[in-house]
């Protein structure tokens, strides 16, 4: 600060003090482990003063301030304070598991939808044809043991009743949701066709005659 005489410079996880830097005292650097982190070192020259650290795998959020003090008269502190937020990236789109290909109106099934590991874990959101589905229709949400690292993966289950009058085809997305900022986001898709009871069996019949057919060529 200006040409007045350093007196020292402390780094602060959260309310904790981490790192005391003091030139005038022996030895000039001091370190402070706390909860959540491990201080592996640090540096300090006349302009500048940096401090190295290892978060806990569970750490993934804390604020970092640094605070620079000048010897008196005047005493003069100045301070400030960055958020660090710890992430580690999936890198894997979701899987979603138990869709069939085919469904016809009256079937209920259960999806489920799984995030690749990562840190924090993701939030799982479910579409219906692009339409976000209510809390009430999801089941089962749940988080994998902890892996190495504080990696997790998460999984969330979905209920589906066909309505008696659905055509067409049935699209279903998972989005697996890092609440970080920015948001980073993975998704994917799983496409159903829906079948009336009368398609249903003019497919099983043509499947059957297929099959029929085929062994009829085997047994030539």
């Amino acid at each position: 600060m200006d040409d007045h005489k350093l007196h020292s410079v402390k780094w602060y996880r959260d309310l904790h003090e981490i790192f005391r830097y003091n030139p005038s005292q022996q030895p000039q650097i001091r370190l402070f482990n706390v909860t959540g982190v491990m201080v592996e070192g640090g540096e300090c020259e006349s302009d500048w003063c940096l401090v190295r650290v290892m978060p806990a795998p569970e750490a993934t959020r804390a604020a970092y301030s640094c605070e620079i003090s000048t010897e008196g008269p005047k005493f003069m502190i100045a301070r400030e304070t960055k958020h660090m937020t710890v992430v580690a990236m999936p890198d894997k789109d979701p899987v979603i598991y138990g869709a069939p290909k085919l469904l016809k109106p009256g079937d209920q099934i259960v999806l489920n939808c799984t995030s690749d590991y990562s840190l924090p874990p993701s939030d799982i959101n479910w579409y219906i044809n692009d339409e976000l589905q209510k809390p009430e229709l999801w089941h089962g949400s749940e988080l994998s043991a902890v892996q190495p690292g504080g990696l997790r993966s998460s999984w969330r289950t979905l209920r589906i009743s066909v309505p008696s009058d659905a055509s067409g085809s049935l699209r279903v997305r998972c989005e697996a949701v890092l609440t970080v900022e920015p948001p980073v986001v993975r998704d994917t898709s799983a496409v159903m066709t829906l079948f009336s009871r009368t398609q249903l069996s003019k497919y099983m019949f043509n499947r059957g005659v297929y099959y029929f057919l085929s062994l009829a060529h085997i047994y030539e």
